[in-house]
């Protein structure tokens, strides 16, 4: 299992695949102060922050705009390499936090969108998954971030830390450690205002995941960068060999 240089640029393309969810968030109206206060835990405005907060290069229009943007950034089949052409988990974005923050728990404070998407191969041997969350500044993915670090480095017994390339502004790599998951690795890429999270199962063992993980993920790294220069992204690994 090869990996050769991926290309990029060029024309613009269209999501093969994905349903776009947006959860509109809900924000004050003009007018007199509303004294009533909301509870603690309300469904209303909690979790749908609304983005451009100060502290940080933010994701300016709010979260509806990054739930678009994040549909974007994720890989639409046409990008993937021929292997991995069969969809896994169609692809969706949502504009609010993730529903599942336990691994590591600090990874939702902060976010307004998040979006997911998967593929396979057709004899399920092997499977990249996509995350992206997207936070109210960059100050909050550099938090966020940190809670992924302190998560890999102080849960030995779980994960462990891999070498790795790294991309976009900051990076880690790790393998589960448990039999579920023993054929997984993952990397978390921070760019600016985003994390993207890329998990590479291949059951024909770890060396040959890593081999096939460093080149999809360089890949992630462009499309986020991209995302970041206001370029629609383009960086394909369609000519990746897994």
């Amino acid at each position: 299992m090869t990996a050769v240089r991926f290309t990029t640029g060029g024309t613009t393309r269209a999501i093969g695949v994905g349903v776009l969810v947006l959860s509109l968030a809900l924000t004050g109206c003009g007018g007199k102060k509303n004294k009533k206060k909301h509870k603690r835990g309300s469904a209303t405005s909690h979790g749908r922050t609304v983005g451009g907060a100060t502290g940080g290069k933010g994701t300016g229009t709010g979260s509806v705009s990054a739930a678009r943007r994040a549909q974007t950034i994720l890989p639409p089949l046409d990008t993937m390499p021929a292997a991995l052409r069969h969809v896994g988990m169609e692809l969706h974005t949502r504009a609010k936090a993730p529903s599942l923050c336990k691994d590591p728990g600090g990874k939702c404070k902060g976010a307004v969108a998040n979006g997911q998407v998967g593929y396979r191969t057709a004899d399920k041997a092997e499977g990249a998954s996509y995350d992206l969350i997207a936070y109210r500044n960059t100050r909050a993915a550099e938090r966020a971030f940190a809670a992924w670090e302190s998560y890999v480095r102080h849960n030995k017994h779980e994960v462990a830390a891999l070498d790795g390339a790294p991309q976009g502004d900051e990076s880690t790599v790790y393998a589960y450690k448990s039999p579920a998951k023993e054929n997984t690795v993952t990397m978390v890429i921070r760019q600016d205002e985003y994390i993207g999270t890329l998990d590479l199962r291949d059951t024909s063992g770890r060396a040959a995941g890593q081999r096939d993980l460093a080149a999809l993920s360089e890949v992630y790294a462009e499309r986020l960068a991209q995302a970041t220069r206001d370029e629609t992204p383009s960086a394909t690994a369609a000519h990746v060999k897994v």
